[in-house]
């Protein structure tokens, strides 16, 4: 059986439940903190209360899409994993450019360096430093899981090297990719870099992808194979939920259900409950899920959604599962 890796070992998928595909439990150093406090997610005992909340509406593990150098708190998030005994996913690689100063190490070291020190965290176990330093204290937990990003409209000339070293510790631990999208745009190119980088696309979930909710778009993607992550339900800002919704009908009933992935996102403050914020880490199994049955979604699907597809993503498992 493949497992997963977690902050409670390696996994069994059945043991995974529901799983919330990208979500951001720790933030609590890096630029981006620094620029935006509403970014810092530092507080563990406010972690513990927020995703119980999660937990308590039936959900299951949390892949954590924090990678190091911009917050990652890896013993942070082993110790909320651990008081809730709920597993979290725990990514490798690199975050969008606005994460990290211009200096970063990522900009100097070569292909080779990258990608000794991404596989070293998914073969040997996560730096609880974050790779911010010189010493490295390697935990027991191992990445789940390598993250990527492209831009707005672009794949800036840095990630081509990220990307190359992201599919060479794919190839050599089938560990699956996580991308960043900016507002869900260059999909086809960021799978064409990976592809090229021995990545195959059945490996890979673009997040975000429903900022940019064109069918067209979303069938092409899938019909490579690759997994598409929805994020913006609650988040008004971006759209009305009803576009997500009949963005999600249009791919089930063209039999691409099967390639859709939810996330929460829930990387600020003001998003979380705990914080005095809204609407809370619960919000897409309190009030989404139960929308989503409303407007005709069956069981089938909605286990499709919440388990099978990122079981399949995780284990690069590639059967078809039941669409429902």
């Amino acid at each position: 059986m493949v497992m997963v890796e977690t902050t409670l070992g390696p996994q069994p998928p059945d043991a995974l439940g529901w799983i919330n595909a990208h979500d951001h439990i720790i933030m609590d150093n890096g630029y981006t903190v620094v620029k935006t406090p509403d970014f810092k997610l530092d507080s563990v005992e406010k972690a513990i209360e927020e995703v119980g909340r999660w937990q308590h509406a039936g959900g299951g593990a949390i892949v954590d899409a924090q990678p190091f150098g911009c917050g990652r708190n890896a013993a942070k998030l082993i110790e909320v994993s651990q008081a809730l005994n709920l597993p979290i996913v725990v990514p490798t690689g690199f975050q969008s450019q606005g994460f990290y100063l211009p200096d970063h190490w990522q900009y100097r070291y070569d292909e080779d360096e990258v990608t000794e020190l991404l596989y070293a965290e998914v073969a040997e176990g996560v730096d609880l430093n974050g790779y911010d330093g010189p010493i490295v204290k390697r935990s027991p937990v191992k990445a789940g899981f390598v993250k990527v990003a492209g831009e707005y409209q672009v794949v800036p000339k840095n990630m081509h090297k990220l990307i190359r070293a992201a599919g060479r510790v794919h190839q050599r631990t089938g560990a699956p990719i996580l991308v960043h999208t900016g507002e869900g745009t260059v999909g086809h190119e960021l799978l064409d870099r990976l592809e090229t980088a021995g990545v195959p696309p059945t490996s890979v979930m673009l997040c975000h992808m429903d900022r940019n909710p064109d069918f067209y778009v979303h069938r092409s993607l899938a019909e490579r194979g690759a997994f598409l992550e929805y994020d913006t339900p609650s988040r008004i800002k971006y759209q009305p939920e009803n576009l997500v919704v009949g963005l999600m009908r249009e791919m089930f009933d063209s039999g691409h259900g099967a390639h859709i992935l939810l996330g929460g996102d829930m990387a600020r403050r003001s998003y979380w409950i705990a914080y005095g914020g809204g609407p809370g880490f619960d919000y897409l199994l309190r009030s989404f899920t139960p929308r989503l049955r409303a407007e005709g979604f069956t069981d089938a699907e909605l286990e499709t959604i919440w388990h099978h597809n990122p079981v399949r993503w995780l284990t690069g498992a590639l059967e078809d599962r039941t669409q429902g």
